[in-house]
């Protein structure tokens, strides 16, 4: 009495083996594990296939290669790279630099010009200059309001060329106290001849002759000032 009735044909509760709980849980989280590469496995295969066959032109390799290309165009056509390809020169090849028109300038300038002797080559500097140096003194000098404006100029500017020519003295005998032993060849192994100006004796030779060069042209200046009508 007091407790409920159990039908004859209910069936009775029936709990699983405490130890088949495990095992069940350990075989369902192995099957989601398995089970999720292989969903990711179809979606990428998918996705490839449509990005591959499916659409034309739109392939991974092909943009790779691309890429490529158009990075090594770009390198060829650069137009600034170390000189002669070699980094460790640190000197660069620019459009001015490597031209033609400023390499052929360059070469014909009295410092560059090999073929001729320190003195020639002294002398044609020191008759560009000391004829330039005339007119900034003229016009510009403190006595440049009076009549003896010309003379002055022309003698400041004669004092300036044997302060140079001084200086000249100078830095030969610094830079060339030692002859150099080792020689300088291309690099195909040809060696190439030691420019005579690179010399203590032909820096001596290139200062004397920016001497008389220099002296020289500020006579011609002031022969100019004298006799030229542009010039006073």
């Amino acid at each position: 009495p007091g407790r409920s009735p159990i039908h004859p044909h209910s069936p009775t509760p029936t709990h699983p083996h405490p130890s088949t709980i495990p095992v069940k849980m350990q075989a369902v989280a192995m099957s989601s594990v398995v089970a999720m590469p292989r969903a990711s496995v179809r979606v990428q295969a998918r996705r490839s296939t449509l990005m591959g066959k499916g659409v034309t032109g739109l392939a991974p390799a092909a943009k790779v290669v691309v890429t490529r290309k158009v990075a090594t165009s770009a390198m060829a056509k650069s137009v600034i790279a170390p000189l002669n390809n070699d980094p460790f020169i640190g000197m660069l090849e620019t459009p001015v630099t490597s031209s033609p028109l400023v390499a052929g300038l360059l070469s014909n300038l009295p410092a560059y010009r090999v073929g001729v002797s320190p003195v020639l080559r002294g002398v044609e500097v020191g008759l560009a200059h000391g004829f330039l140096l005339v007119g900034p003194f003229i016009k510009l000098g403190p006595l440049r309001d009076t009549p003896i404006a010309e003379v002055t100029g022309c003698l400041s500017a004669a004092g300036l060329v044997g302060i140079l020519t001084l200086c000249l003295t100078i830095y030969g005998a610094v830079s060339f106290q030692n002859e150099d032993v080792i020689g300088t060849k291309t690099l195909s192994g040809r060696e190439l001849g030691k420019d005579a100006l690179q010399s203590a004796d032909g820096w001596a030779k290139f200062t004397s002759g920016w001497l008389v060069g220099g002296l020289s042209g500020c006579a011609w200046g002031y022969l100019c000032t004298q006799f030229l009508p542009l010039y006073q």
